[in-house]
C-alpha cells in the first residue's frame, strides 16, 4: 500500500481555488534535474514528467544539469523566466544549505513548489570490508586504512567531517554527482565509505553493501535495529527531501497548479512514481507544498548555519 503524507495547508484545500485550476502552461515545461542520470532524483523526475504529461496533457522535457549537489542546476534556474515553464528538481539542501555564504545563490532566489519524498540516509561500506559499524570503520582508520568517503555536496561532506572528528580520524572526500555516484565509487573500490540517500537499496539487499549507521532521526527500513548517528553521540541528522522549485516571482497559480498535479500523481496507487518512491524511499511519498514548504526550508537554513558553526569549532 502506498501512503501519502500531505502538509496541512494542502489538506485544507490550498489547491482548490478556481484560479489554480485554470492555470495552463503556454508551451513545454522544462524540468531541470539537478543530479546525474540513473540516481533517485533522475528516476523520480523522469517518471513524474511522464505521468504529469498523461494526467494534464502538459509537455514536459526533463534535462539533467548535474553538479554541486544540485547547485549547477539552481544557478541556471534562478535566472530562468518565472512563468512556471522552467522548474527544477533537486533536494532541500540544494536550497537550504548550499545557499549559505554563497555569493551566487540565495534561498530567496526561488519559489518552492512541493516535495515528493524523503530519504533513507545511510553511511555505507562494502560488505567485504568486514565493517559492521562506525566503530569498525574508525578502528580500521586508526590502524592505517585510508578512508575515502564519497559524497555529492557540501552538506554531506561537512557531515562526514563531523563524524570523522567525533572518532578522531582523518578522511579523504571524493565528490561525485548524486547518490548514485557514491554507489558507483564503492562498487569500483574508488571509495570505501559513502553516503546513500536511498539509492543503495538494491546493493544492500544483494549483500554487496552494508549500512554502518542511519543518518536519519531513526533507524532505516533496511536496518531496523541499526544505530543512528545520534546513538553514537553525534548530534547530526542528514535526512533530506526531494523537491521541485521555480525561479523567484513564479505566479502562485502556476506554483499551486503544478503542486496539485504532482500530489494527484503521487496519491494514485497505480502511479509508477509513487511505487518507485515507496520501494526506494519508504514508507511512501511525502508532500509538503507552497508556503508550508518555504517555511520549513527557511527553518532548515537556520539549523544548517548552526551546523557549520559547530564544524568550525
Amino acid at each position: 500500500m502506498i501512503r501519502l503524507f500531505v502538509a496541512t495547508a494542502m489538506a485544507l484545500g490550498l489547491f482548490l481555488s478556481p484560479a489554480n485550476a485554470e492555470w495552463q502552461p503556454k508551451g513545454p515545461i522544462k524540468l531541470w534535474i539537478g543530479f546525474g542520470a540513473g540516481g533517485g532524483t533522475d528516476t523520480q523526475g523522469r517518471a513524474l514528467a511522464e505521468e504529469l504529461e498523461k494526467l494534464k496533457g502538459w509537455r514536459i522535457i526533463p534535462d539533467n544539469k548535474a553538479g554541486g549537489g544540485g547547485t549547477v542546476m539552481a544557478a541556471q534556474l534562478k535566472d530562468a523566466p518565472a512563468d512556471g515553464q522552467t522548474i527544477g528538481f533537486a533536494i532541500n539542501t540544494t536550497f537550504d544549505f548550499a545557499t549559505i555564504k554563497n555569493d551566487n545563490l540565495a534561498i530567496d532566489d526561488f519559489t518552492f513548489i512541493t516535495t515528493t519524498a524523503g530519504s533513507q540516509m545511510a553511511v555505507l561500506a562494502r560488505t567485504d570490508s568486514g565493517w559492521k559499524s562506525l566503530e569498525d570503520m574508525a578502528k580500521a582508520a586508526k590502524g592505517g586504512t585510508k578512508i575515502v568517503w564519497a559524497n555529492w555536496g557540501d552538506q554531506v561532506q561537512a557531515g562526514a567531517e563531523i563524524v570523522a572528528k567525533h572518532f578522531g580520524i582523518k578522511i579523504n572526500p571524493l565528490r561525485g554527482k548524486g547518490g548514485k555516484s557514491g554507489m558507483n565509487a564503492l562498487v569500483a573500490r574508488d571509495a570505501n565509505v559513502a553516503w546513500g540517500g536511498g539509492v543503495q537499496r538494491g546493493l544492500v539487499a544483494a549483500g554487496e553493501l552494508v549500512i554502518l549507521a542511519s543518518a536519519e532521526d531513526k533507524p532505516l527500513v533496511q536496518a531496523p535495529k541499526g544505530k543512528t548517528l545520534k546513538d553514537y553521540g553525534i548530534d547530526l541528522s542528514l535526512g533530506f527531501q526531494f523537491l521541485l522549485a521555480g525561479p523567484k516571482g513564479m505566479p502562485q497559480e502556476a506554483r499551486d497548479a503544478i503542486a496539485k498535479a504532482i500530489a494527484e500523481v503521487l496519491s494514485n496507487p497505480e502511479s509508477k512514481t509513487a511505487k518507485f518512491i515507496a520501494k526506494q524511499y519508504p514508507p511512501g511519498p511525502v508532500v509538503v507544498a507552497g508556503d508550508a514548504l518555504t517555511a520549513r526550508l527557511k527553518k532548515n537554513y537556520e539549523a544548517n548555519q548552526e551546523l557549520l558553526k559547530a564544524l568550525s569549532k
